[in-house]
């Protein structure tokens, strides 16, 4: 028998994944390793790549800086999403993600408030085709709770991947979903594909991420080593200062009432605030 044995790694397999998809796709990119794969893996397969990524008014973080070191290294289209920090819109736009989206938890509300605003672009420039490297986090527990109760552990490890994949809650995939549809933009998470799940669900912690943190995907992109790509950050962590906007603006709106953003949350859903 002839022929080459295609290998099984996650290059391929985000390439199978994305295969499928119309040729012109928008990635949704931080610069981090698992957005700048989903890039790779999409011009491999022929596609042509729009990168997008967001930033409040002229604070361009980390995140926005990497995304477009990626789109000038690979010659791709960068197009910036500027997130708005007039104090009102932010409120409105919270106030629709948790009344029409379905956004509760505090973390879901800012992980989404940007892409609201990616969505938007991408209907002004008739973009219909939406990729992200959302929920690959959830494959290697580098969260402070996952490297405290189950690094150490390969079965309480394999276990909270388990739980994790089995709930399109996490990473705020559903309200992601939800999006989405209200705006007719195609959505595909390729790291939320059982594909990938299966990939990796036998490996421990220290495989997947050693000598480096997600080695396993880095390994397979050695093309990005050049950009120095940082370790995991939540994206509205850092110094998106997306958290830390959001949070001011509701809080700035409701005061003396409220001097939590979470208590806002739920005062919002709940009709409180109109």
């Amino acid at each position: 028998m002839s022929g080459v044995v295609k290998q099984n790694n996650i290059r391929t397999v985000l390439q199978e994944i994305i295969k499928p998809l119309p040729n012109k796709i928008c990635v949704a990119t931080s610069g981090g390793i698992d957005s700048s794969s989903v890039v790779m893996s999409a011009l491999d397969v022929g596609k042509d790549v729009r990168v997008y990524s967001f930033t409040f008014g002229k604070h361009f973080s980390s995140d926005f800086e990497a995304a477009r070191k990626l789109a000038w290294q690979f010659n791709l289209t960068f197009v910036p999403v500027w997130l708005p920090t007039d104090r009102d819109e932010i409120v409105e736009t919270v106030k629709h993600l948790i009344k029409n989206v379905g956004c509760k938890k505090k973390t879901a509300i800012e992980c989404l408030f940007p892409f609201y605003y990616l969505i938007k672009i991408m209907k002004e420039f008739k973009d219909e085709t939406l990729v992200t490297g959302v929920a690959a986090d959830g494959h290697f527990g580098l969260s402070k709770k996952a490297m405290i109760h189950y690094s150490k552990d390969d079965q309480k490890f394999k276990k909270f991947r388990q739980d994790y994949f089995s709930n399109l809650e996490s990473a705020g995939t559903k309200r992601l979903i939800k999006l989405c549809e209200l705006n007719k933009i195609q959505l595909c998470n390729p790291y939320f594909e059982p594909s990938v799940f299966s990939l990796w669900i036998d490996k421990n912690w220290e495989e997947l991420n050693k000598p480096r943190q997600k080695e396993v995907i880095r390994k397979h992109y050695p093309e990005l080593d050049c950009l120095k790509i940082k370790p995991h950050t939540n994206l509205q962590l850092g110094d998106s200062k997306i958290a830390e906007t959001v949070g001011n603006a509701v809080i700035s709106k409701y005061k003396p009432n409220s001097k939590s953003p979470i208590g806002i949350y739920n005062r919002i859903a709940k009709g409180v605030y109109a």
